[in-house]
């Protein structure tokens, strides 16, 4: 630990010198920024600087944790955080506070450099007390601005001028800001900090949070997009990437949507036993992570033979968020009337089927309320995978998850018609069925490689994902 005591009186420049750092003390009544001591503080996100910070401006004691080299550095990460007791300790679902922090803390530990600015401003700079009695305010009808005003407060009250002392202080040059308030912007550049551009930080919403989230949309004007909820829990902030392709769409090709394949096989590569029996592979926490994955896709897609061995509901419920709809390949519809997935609140599958598949199977399935669509076929007289995508497109669906069964994975791999990779390695010996057997693919062909493949650990199982390439 490096301890020492620096007092560096900062002038904040006028309008005339905007994003220019001083570093000259200009006057003792000049407000300044005190870095009394900084540690070294290791994290899940990596490892930081931690800056202690004391002003002459209030009695709060700020900090700034600090990745890698930002002094005299353009387009540095910032993250500035107001204080959320409520949020960042005790995990309140009322705002998205602890999610936008540690969504910060690790995409700042993935940059080279950057900071978090982690601000006393509890309340939006009322204090605590103050925000508990505007949470009850709250409960009784009011939204997050009126409740304030009710109680003699402005909508915000924060100042970020000692942010912007502790950047200059970094000798932060420019930066780029993680923030959703164009205020936060602004405020900055009238306090000399260039703001070179925005990141996005908006991690979702929920049915505790959404109408807190709406009026800061609509009486804040914070650029937040409300469509589709994606609230990230913090264990599986690992799959931010994923997910940010997922919203912004910018992983489609063609006309046909993302696909994300997503499989469990043990440490040695199967996926199922040798018998007919389902085999659970996966522990409760990778589980938790899949079914969060399927909420976060319009469409889940599987093959007949996972609906024939396993049963499976193809839900979520072991996270909060939508069902998917289940999209079945089913070339000469076998689907089972009494299937589960038809017993559960997830919506009607879609089966995709050929023209050899029997009328009056389709006319019976049709019955029970499921869509049954023919595609073409391809040589082996399955499903062709490049027409069911096309349909899959033309439905309306612009992501699907893909979960096997191992023919329907080694087609998606095989025909590079896969965007995303996440495979679950449970620390199991089972010498069964494979989950790639063959590709198909012509020995010319490059190979696939899952790039910047990433590792994470959940419970007892390793999580390996990327998205996915073809490389010579």
């Amino acid at each position: 630990m490096v301890l020492y005591k620096r007092s560096l009186l900062v002038k904040i420049p006028d309008q005339r010198h905007q994003g220019t750092t001083n570093s000259m003390v200009i006057s003792a009544n000049q407000p300044h920024v005190s870095n009394v001591v900084r540690s070294r503080i290791p994290t899940e996100h990596g490892e930081f600087m931690l800056y202690y910070y004391r002003n002459t401006l209030d009695d709060k004691e700020h900090i700034a944790m600090v990745k890698g080299d930002v002094s005299e550095q353009n387009g540095v990460a910032v993250r500035i955080h107001s204080e959320c007791f409520t949020g960042d300790v005790l995990g309140s679902r009322r705002c998205d506070c602890r999610d936008q922090l540690q969504s910060s803390m690790h995409s700042l530990g993935e940059a080279e450099c950057g900071v978090l600015v982690y601000l006393r401003q509890e309340g939006r700079g009322i204090g605590l007390l103050e925000k508990l009695k505007a949470y009850n305010l709250q409960d009784q009808g009011f939204d997050t601005v009126d409740a304030n005003i009710e109680l003699g407060h402005r909508a915000d009250e924060r100042n970020y001028q000692v942010a912007a002392l502790i950047l200059q202080d970094l000798k932060v040059l420019s930066v780029r800001l993680m923030t959703n308030n164009p205020t936060k912007i602004s405020e900055l550049g009238k306090l000399g900090i260039r703001v070179d551009d925005r990141i996005p930080i908006e991690v979702g919403h929920h049915m505790e949070n959404t109408r807190y989230l709406t009026t800061k949309a609509e009486k804040m004007s914070h650029m937040l997009s409300l469509n589709r909820p994606l609230e990230v829990p913090h264990r599986f902030s690992f799959l931010r990437p994923l997910l940010d392709s997922l919203r912004s769409g910018k992983m489609i090709k063609a006309e046909r949507p993302l696909v994300t394949v997503s499989y469990a096989q043990s440490i040695d590569g199967s996926i199922a036993s040798r018998g007919s029996d389902s085999l659970a592979l996966s522990c409760h926490k990778s589980l938790e992570m899949t079914h969060f994955l399927r909420s976060q896709h319009d469409g889940l897609l599987v093959g007949i033979n996972t609906v024939l061995v396993d049963n499976p509901r193809l839900t979520v419920r072991h996270c909060e968020g939508p069902n998917p709809q289940p999209i079945i390949l089913d070339s000469l519809l076998r689907f089972p009337a009494d299937a589960r997935m038809l017993e559960s609140d997830s919506p009607a599958p879609v089966i995709l089927t050929t023209e050899e598949a029997p009328e009056d199977r389709k006319q019976k399935l049709e019955s029970l309320g499921i869509s049954v669509i023919r595609v073409k076929s391809n040589a082996h007289h399955r499903v062709d995978l490049t027409d069911a995508l096309d349909i899959i497109a033309k439905l309306g669906f612009t992501s699907i998850m893909v979960e096997g069964g191992g023919s329907i994975i080694g087609q998606f791999l095989g025909q590079e018609s896969a965007d995303y990779c996440i495979v679950t390695i449970a620390p199991r010996l089972i010498g069964g069925l494979k989950a790639v057997e063959n590709l198909h693919r012509p020995p010319e062909a490059a190979p696939l490689v899952i790039e910047n493949c990433e590792y994470h650990r959940l419970g007892s199982d390793m999580i390996a994902f990327g998205e996915l390439k073809t490389r010579p």
